[in-house]
């Protein structure tokens, strides 16, 4: 099982689709699903069934009494106002996606339940994005380049390359599609709430471990030091403790340009992070964030 090939597993809009539909409508069977989600002759149900069955698996969706229904840690979801409940699905969807339930056999090559997606969003936010290549055929030579154990590559077709990038945008990683531009500016945001709960501030090294934590794809993640040790290129696998990825980077100033998040340096604080900007260059550092709330 995976979720990269789109073809066999779905793709995200059906997912949201479905899950806007139950949050709204609440339990029904699942020909009472495909015939409003995806009607024939309009719609081929093929594909929409192929991706309830496996966001079923994921546990995202559950089935019982002969009915489908969400998972009963996404009820929430339900007392929402319609809008926000929307807003909120495609991190419910991300954080089924990272669960570790679901990335157990991280390195099977098939049962890995939504692995596949885990390993790939690890080794590109990993990468220097003012230098990552766009195209699928330079992306798959450079994991090649990299990743010396070939059953450890996630991303040698193009098959998988598009349902990464498909996946990702609506994760919060990346935005755009040709170019694909690696940004998890959205996940990070969604993720400040939960992290910050009723404080304002916190140190540089609580937050960036509370982020890894949530995402743990991202810097000093669990997901991330994973794939990271495969990476034969020295320098990449061994950045300075204290400065973060070019990808991290970029979603924390652009948070910090909107007026989310503030970052400063405090004199009495013992450790901090720096920002890594365009080739390599250090880009402000910070021993403490605040949390503003949304813009």
């Amino acid at each position: 099982m995976a979720i990269l090939n789109m073809e066999s597993d779905g793709m995200p809009g059906q997912v949201f689709i479905a899950l806007k539909a139950l949050v709204a409508l609440g339990p029904m069977t699942r020909d009472r699903l495909v015939s409003i989600c995806a009607p024939e002759p309009a719609v081929d149900p093929k594909r929409f069934r192929s991706a309830v069955t496996r966001w079923t698996q994921l546990g995202l969706f559950v089935e019982n009494d002969g009915k489908m229904r969400v998972a009963s840690e996404y009820n929430w979801l339900s007392n929402l106002e319609h809008d926000e409940a929307i807003r909120r699905m495609p991190s419910v969807v991300r954080e089924v996606a990272l669960s570790e339930t679901n990335n157990r056999n991280f390195w099977d090559a098939e049962s890995n339940l939504s692995a596949d997606f885990t390993r790939a969003a690890a080794w590109i936010l990993a990468q220097d994005i003012y230098t990552l290549p766009s195209s699928a055929e330079q992306v798959q030579v450079l994991e090649s380049v990299q990743v010396g154990n070939e059953a450890r590559r996630v991303l040698q077709n193009d098959t998988r390359w598009n349902g990464f990038k498909h996946w990702s945008v609506f994760m919060g990683f990346a935005s755009g599609d040709s170019p694909l531009i690696v940004d998890p500016t959205v996940a990070v945001r969604d993720s400040l709430s939960g992290i910050f709960k009723d404080r304002s501030t916190l140190t540089a090294v609580d937050f960036i471990e509370a982020l890894a934590t949530i995402l743990p794809v991202l810097d000093f993640g669990g997901y991330r030091q994973l794939v990271e040790s495969e990476i034969k290129n020295a320098e990449l696998a061994s950045r300075a403790g204290d400065a973060l990825s070019t990808s991290l980077s970029r979603a924390l100033k652009r948070l910090e340009i909107g007026g989310v998040v503030g970052f400063e340096i405090r004199a009495d604080a013992k450790q901090g992070y720096s920002f890594t900007g365009f080739a390599g260059r250090p880009w402000d550092r910070f021993t403490h964030v605040t949390y503003h709330g949304e813009a």
